[in-house]
């Protein structure tokens, strides 16, 4: 019994420091790839200075997912975006627009693009935008024409004279819609418990709310549909007929 005590204690010290030597070879687990991206930049123009109040979106598959302004250094920023190819646009009264391809998930977490924009072509007469049926808002004019009834409208005059800080206060006065303060700024708007689905000019933003998309100085006329009730077919979701509907036409459509 001894002799195979002592047989035992002998295999356990050269069996140790073998094992650690296994253990110390074993390579470690490669970090996990991050599931959500960045994109943030800078849009100048062709002397170098900074552009602010650009509108830079996010495009996929031909679809605007997300719309920001440029801030007074020409920055601009956008988070939790999933690995793909999008594309982002830059667009400036006054600058030809500017589209730019992005594979997220090819290389770092965060993507930094330089964007330069350069001058439009000089008009040779003064334009005059009037809010007409046939003008750039032509559909917001119809819609407000045809189903007034239905779905409070709010044009450029409108807009003005509130003076909101954000898209969401355009809205603060209309019965049944709670708007509460978000995490991530802004605020969310919700009606009956549930989120309106927000289309910017003619486009569906899905799963968006309003203030991260639109800032009230871009908006040429606004359309707020508390139900199904009068919102035009070709914007009808037939999954969201109790959420409402904002349809928003921009100044630079």
């Amino acid at each position: 019994m001894v002799k195979t005590g002592l047989a035992a204690l002998a295999l356990c010290a050269l069996l140790g420091p073998m094992a650690g030597r296994v253990a110390a070879q074993d390579p470690a687990a490669p970090p996990a790839k991050p599931t959500a991206y960045e994109v943030t930049g800078i849009v100048k123009d062709s002397s170098g200075a900074p552009v602010p109040e650009a509108d830079v979106a996010v495009i996929e598959s031909g679809t605007l997912r997300r719309l920001v302004a440029t801030d007074a250094a020409g920055r601009f920023a956008f988070r939790d975006i999933p690995a793909r190819l999008i594309a982002i646009r830059v667009r400036r009264l006054g600058y030809q627009p500017r589209t730019i391809e992005v594979l997220l998930g090819a290389t770092a977490a965060t993507t930094f693009l330089e964007i330069i924009v350069t001058p439009a072509p000089a008009q040779m007469e003064e334009v005059r935008v009037e809010p007409n049926p046939f003008g750039r808002l032509r559909e917001f004019y119809d819609h407000r024409q045809q189903r007034g009834s239905f779905a409070r409208f709010l044009e450029l005059a409108d807009i003005r004279r509130l003076a909101p800080k954000s898209a969401s206060e355009l809205f603060r006065t209309v019965p049944g819609i709670t708007i509460r303060a978000a995490t991530t700024g802004g605020n969310t708007i919700r009606i009956r418990g549930c989120q309106p689905t927000v289309w910017v000019d003619g486009q569906r933003i899905p799963g968006a709310e309003l203030d991260d998309v639109i800032q009230p100085s871009d908006i040429g006329g606004i359309e707020f549909y508390p139900s199904s009730a009068g919102i035009p077919p070709q914007y009808l979701d037939p999954s969201n007929r109790l959420c409402g509907l904002i349809l928003v036409w921009t100044r630079t459509q």
